[in-house]
């Protein structure tokens, strides 16, 4: 969620909050009514303002489901912790929109396999570094690089992986793609127009690109490998 969605998202619920007070407090409306009304005005708003067809299930169940932990009265420290807990795992996935995805044994697979011998390898929103463990210890001929942003999965990742992969934490827009030979990237449908701007401009010519199950917008990908797993996954190759 970039900063203006994040607005949009924002300024919605607000706007329900609101509706919400009126419907209860002035129009005295019944509770289930006025919850109903609220989730079909954010639902709408979402609809209108909104991309992706997901954020109409987060707007329409986000003012009931906050309404009901209210209900709750547990101690708000719960809340803080879910918070600290979210921000630690996942990073800053409001603002670049790139949840934690775990890349499975398929794509490591196909990456084992498909991977040119030797050259600087990149993973970029690394996790907790599942594919460079598994290159590291199956491809010696690879340089191996991984940078991730949130700071539990980075810890986790710095405790498994050896002391020969290069660990970065921090964002993956700081770093310059002309270093590598390779750069794999997990991360969700929003970034790919801008990493690939990014790769265009940065990666030498007769490197590799790659994208776990995510396209880049109007690029046709010069080579598919299908990982045949449960979500239909692919492996989306660019030669650059």
């Amino acid at each position: 969620m970039g900063r203006s969605q994040l607005f949009i998202f924002l300024c919605i619920e607000m706007l329900a909050g609101a509706l919400w007070l009126f419907l209860r407090i002035v129009a005295h409306g019944p509770l289930w009514a006025c919850l109903l009304g609220s989730s079909i005005f954010a639902l709408t708003a979402a609809w209108r303002w909104h991309d992706g067809r997901w954020w109409l299930l987060i707007h329409a169940l986000f003012f009931p489901v906050v309404f009901g932990a209210l209900q709750l009265d547990i101690s708000p420290l719960w809340y803080l912790f879910a918070f600290v807990f979210s921000w630690l795992v996942f990073g800053r996935v409001a603002l670049n929109r790139a949840p934690l995805f775990l890349s499975n044994r398929q794509v490591l697979t196909a990456l084992e396999k498909r991977l040119p011998q030797a050259g600087h390898f990149l993973d970029i929103g690394a996790g907790s570094g599942t594919v460079l463990v598994w290159l590291a210890k199956r491809r010696p001929d690879l340089q191996l690089y991984g940078i991730e942003q949130a700071w539990l999965p980075w810890l986790l990742g710095r405790w498994r992986l050896p002391r020969h992969v290069v660990w970065l934490r921090g964002d993956y827009q700081t770093l310059d793609l002309a270093r590598f030979d390779m750069t794999y990237a997990f991360l969700s449908p929003v970034p790919m127009a801008a990493l690939w701007q990014k790769a265009r401009q940065q990666m030498r010519p007769g490197t590799l690109f790659l994208s776990n199950t995510f396209t880049v917008p109007n690029v046709e990908p010069d080579e598919i490998i299908e990982l045949d797993d449960w979500k239909g996954g692919r492996l989306l190759l660019w030669h650059m």
